[in-house]
Formats: structure tokens, C-alpha cells, sequence
């Protein structure tokens, strides 16, 4: 009797540490592969993200089908100047692109569009200005090379390319996905088309 009781007790105890390290593989992967949380630090994404905000960032595009990021989208990556940190902000130019800063807005110069196009930024404020900054200056053009040009959607305070430059491919983490917290602000988050 005591010894199947023994039994007994032992078959739980493995059974629930069996379907922990379950879970805790299976967190693993979708932290690892496909989705991660983050949350919004600061303003420089105003009007559209506010601080405090929950997003999720799936990473199947970019690491698992290899494609890139779009102009438009909204990409968190590791900070150029502190890889310790995750940067959000949205992509504006792709590699190989030129942008330039004119009358405080950005005009993109692509294969397309070797003349260059005004890009119609809808989702800033009105009256938004994109001034210049330590990298990308006003009135010059600037190459993307083989990296992406981002930049936050409050441009007064937004560290961004203008500031240090271009993102590599390699240190972008995903594409922001979905905005799950607060309740009322829940969204899935669509590129801007320009």
C-alpha cells in the first residue's frame, strides 16, 4: 500500500514537471521565433503610440521568411548606440534609397523614382516639421546604403536616423504587430501606404 501510494505521489511529480518544461519550451519558441512583447517608453512616437502602451513584435517575417522591412512599417530594433535597448520607430527609407530634408519634409529618391517623391506622411500631427539633425542634414541628400532610414512619428523628440544613421537588417528585432494594452487601445497595426 505504501509503496503504490509512493508511486502515486512520484507519477504526479513527474507529470507536472513533464507539462512545465512543456511550457516553458513552448514560451521559448514563441519568444525566440515569432512573438515578443514590448512596451512604449517615451513620446517619440506620438500621436500614434503612447507611453505605456503593450505591443507584440512578430519576428516571423523578418528572421523566418527573410523579408524585409517596407517602407511604412513600424519596426522595433536594437538602439545603434545602446544595444542594450529596444528602439521603436517607423521605416521611411530601404537600402539603397537617398533621403532628403527640404522645407521640413522628407522626400525619398528611389530606382522608381529617381527624381525623388515627397512622402505623404499622414499619420503625424498637422504642421509637423522634419528638420535636420547630426546625420541627416537639411537640404542634403543622404544614401541609405545597404541599411534603412527610421524615424519616430513625434520628430521634435525622436532620436532617430537623423541622429545616428541607418539600421541594419541584423539588428532589427520585428514588425509591430498588435497593440494589446490598454483594453481600449487594442489594434492590430497596419503600415502607412504611401
Amino acid at each position: 500500500m505504501i509503496l503504490r501510494l509512493l508511486r502515486g505521489v512520484i507519477t504526479f511529480f513527474f507529470e507536472i514537471a513533464e507539462t512545465a518544461i512543456l511550457a516553458v519550451l513552448i514560451f521559448l519558441a514563441l519568444y525566440l521565433f515569432l512573438v515578443r512583447p514590448h512596451q512604449i517608453r517615451g513620446d517619440s512616437m506620438l500621436p500614434n503610440f503612447h507611453n505605456g502602451e503593450y505591443l507584440l513584435t512578430e519576428m516571423v517575417s523578418y528572421n523566418l521568411l527573410r523579408k524585409g522591412p517596407q517602407r511604412g512599417e513600424v519596426i522595433v530594433f536594437r538602439s545603434p548606440e545602446q544595444p542594450n535597448l529596444d528602439f521603436i520607430k517607423r521605416v521611411i527609407a530601404l537600402p539603397e534609397e537617398k533621403v532628403k530634408l527640404e522645407n521640413g519634409k522628407v522626400f525619398v529618391i528611389s530606382k522608381e523614382h529617381p527624381e525623388g517623391f515627397l512622402l505623404e506622411e499622414d499619420y503625424l500631427e498637422e504642421g509637423t516639421v522634419t528638420e535636420g539633425r547630426r546625420t541627416i542634414k537639411d537640404g542634403k541628400v543622404f544614401s541609405t546604403g545597404g541599411g534603412y532610414v527610421v524615424m519616430g512619428d513625434n520628430r521634435e523628440r525622436s532620436s532617430d536616423s537623423r541622429e545616428w544613421g541607418v539600421i541594419k537588417k541584423e539588428n532589427i528585432i520585428g514588425k509591430v504587430w498588435l497593440r494589446y494594452w490598454p483594453p481600449e487601445a487594442v489594434a492590430l497595426i497596419k503600415p502607412a501606404f504611401y
